[in-house]
């Protein structure tokens, strides 16, 4: 059959055209669905993506505060108990001390004595033998039995001045053991304390990293409303966006001395506890703010290295590196109330 002329245009011709114009269309919009859809699922996975590590940072951070406050805590326990020992230690020694410085006075006393009567046994003068001499008269027989007096107070003398000074030189050696174990445990204490900044370093970093990582998760959770509701959800280009804001500036390497929580008002249950009242009064007569000489702050006098670890330990956190003076009546009843239920009186020397 001939085909007909090109320019000649008829009714199937039309329909075939237009069946694959329509097809054509269909075509472009199924890619461009498809595009779409393809579009969305990345925003969403971007997204996941992009919170992902948030979440994992926050849970890595909370474990790595948990177990640096169970060390700091752990740490803190071995350097009371050293503190302790310390204490103990130089009760012994200074105990020891007015022992030696008592008895010292008296073997030299006792020793006097018997040098005396020694000379007073070989003296031929009645006048040196005194009242003695008196009683006894001054022939043969009564110099025999003056000088028999004489010696036997002498051996006695002697005697107890030998067990004396046995009794001294063991208290030496003793006093000697003790303050080489003073040394020891001297020693011991810095090397806590060397461990203890440390992990108040680490407890810090950790506590900056846990804020980070909250930031992180709230500007996350307030991306993925973003796109979740806006107009541009269809869209790649607010995704590259919400991970642009999602970064985070490390911690800085020094952490800065934080602000102590407002005071609120409230009043410690514990605030007229017999302890707290007397601890109060003894060392500052209850003056909240006091900074001593010595690096001591508030009404209980506490140390800065103390306080973070007490707060630490009750999970005050934001109560670590804040001086004490400067935190509320109530942090610092409540703070001192800890220590005395973790510690007891040892402290603040075991008074009160």
């Amino acid at each position: 059959m001939p085909r007909p002329p090109k320019g000649r245009v008829g009714r199937s011709t039309g329909v075939a055209e237009h069946r694959v114009e329509r097809h054509r269309i269909l075509i472009r919009l199924t890619r461009t669905t498809t595009f779409t859809r393809v579009s969305a699922i990345a925003c969403v996975a971007a997204l996941a993506l992009a919170g992902a590590p948030g979440e994992v940072a926050a849970q890595t951070s909370s474990g790595g505060i948990s177990s640096t406050r169970r060390a700091v805590d752990a740490t803190a326990s071995e350097w009371f108990a050293a503190q302790r020992q310390a204490a103990d230690i130089n009760l012994q020694i200074a105990t020891l001390d007015n022992t030696l410085a008592k008895l010292g006075p008296k073997v030299a006393r006792l020793r006097a004595d018997a040098n005396t009567r020694a000379v007073a046994l070989y003296e031929s003068n009645t006048h040196a033998f005194g009242a003695v001499t008196d009683m006894v008269g001054s022939d043969p027989l009564d110099i025999g039995r003056r000088a028999q007096l004489i010696g036997q107070a002498n051996a006695n003398n002697q005697a107890v001045i030998d067990d004396l000074e046995s009794s001294m030189s063991d208290l030496t050696a003793q006093r000697k053991e003790l303050r080489n174990a003073r040394a020891d445990q001297a020693k011991t204490l810095r090397d806590l304390a060397d461990r203890r900044a440390t992990l108040d370093a680490q407890l810090a970093s950790l506590e900056h990293q846990a804020a980070a990582d909250s930031a992180q998760a709230a500007h996350a959770a307030a991306a993925a409303s973003a796109i979740g509701s806006g107009p541009a959800a269809t869209t790649a280009e607010p995704t590259r966006s919400a991970t642009v804001a999602l970064k985070v500036a490390p911690p800085p390497s020094v952490v800065p001395t934080p602000p102590p929580p407002a005071d609120n008002g409230q009043v410690s249950p514990h605030h007229n506890d017999p302890f707290l009242v007397c601890t109060r009064a003894r060392e500052s007569s209850g003056n909240y703010s006091v900074v001593s000489s010595s690096g001591y702050y508030g009404a209980y006098q506490f140390s800065p290295t103390t306080w973070n670890v007490t707060a630490s330990h009750a999970g005050r956190l934001d109560l670590v590196g804040v001086l004490p003076s400067q935190a509320s009546a109530y942090d610092q009843d409540e703070m001192a109330w800890t220590l005395y239920q973790w510690q007891g009186t040892g402290p603040w020397g075991g008074r009160c």
